[in-house]
């Protein structure tokens, strides 16, 4: 199976090419902005360095947050494009699950996903070693996200890890070792992508929190009235 892997959901902008044999050629930069241009050029990328064309793909694998409200989205709405054009299936997988198999050496016990989340706050989950999740994800304030850290835990990984690491020395508290990652290992989303079932509906959004920017109602606007030039 040929796979598509695809990661906007953070600040890295990261694609993979994955064939059956585990192989994969693999793009990944760390951008603030701009992940849905970029994202298509690396795609063209892969495919002309294998030699490929979208057409060989039989499935698309795209992380869906939480993360970057924005990104998540760029990155389903390329995956979906894809999926639809293709007929092929689309599997989303969370980052969190993602982080939490970005390691090098297997840990030998849970391991906490976490990323920074801005506001004080970070997204966390945790998971066994095998990928079962223990703890479905969360947004939760930084010094309280430290309480939520399994005694039996073997590793902390992502963006957040920081955070928990400095919260914990000032409560006085112990963490397994951190390991900070901006994003997850574009070909450990490829593999967990490769092992999921294919769901009838296309994935969606994880975002745990809302959006910061919220769209104005049109009722809301409307009862206001017209705007005068005193209230501008």
């Amino acid at each position: 199976m040929r796979l598509l892997a695809i990661d906007t959901s953070l600040e890295l902008c990261s694609a993979a090419l994955v064939f059956g044999s585990g192989r994969g050629a693999v793009r990944s930069e760390d951008l603030t902005r701009g992940h849905a241009e970029r994202l298509f050029s690396m795609i063209d990328e892969l495919l002309a360095e294998e030699g490929e064309t979208l057409a060989c793909v039989d499935r698309i694998v795209v992380s869906i947050g939480p993360g970057s409200f924005t990104g998540i989205r760029v990155g389903l709405a390329a995956a979906r494009g894809f999926g639809l054009a293709l007929g092929k299936p689309v599997v989303g997988i969370s980052t969190l699950a993602a982080l939490a198999r970005s390691y090098e050496e297997p840990p030998g016990g849970p391991v906490v996903a976490a990323i920074d989340a801005r506001k004080g706050e970070v997204y966390l989950a945790v998971y066994a070693e095998d990928g079962a999740e223990l703890a479905a994800p969360i947004a939760v304030s930084i010094e309280s996200a430290v309480d939520h850290v399994p005694q039996n835990a073997r590793l902390i990984v992502g963006s957040g890890a920081p955070l928990l690491g400095h919260a914990a020395t000032c409560a006085g508290r112990r963490l397994p070792p951190l390991l900070p990652l901006a994003g997850p290992d574009i070909l450990s989303l490829a593999r967990l992508g490769a092992d999921a079932p294919v769901q009838e509906s296309p994935p969606v959004p994880l975002y745990v929190r809302p959006p910061d920017a919220k769209p104005q109602k049109r009722a809301a606007l409307v009862s206001a009235g017209p705007i005068s030039v005193g209230d501008r």
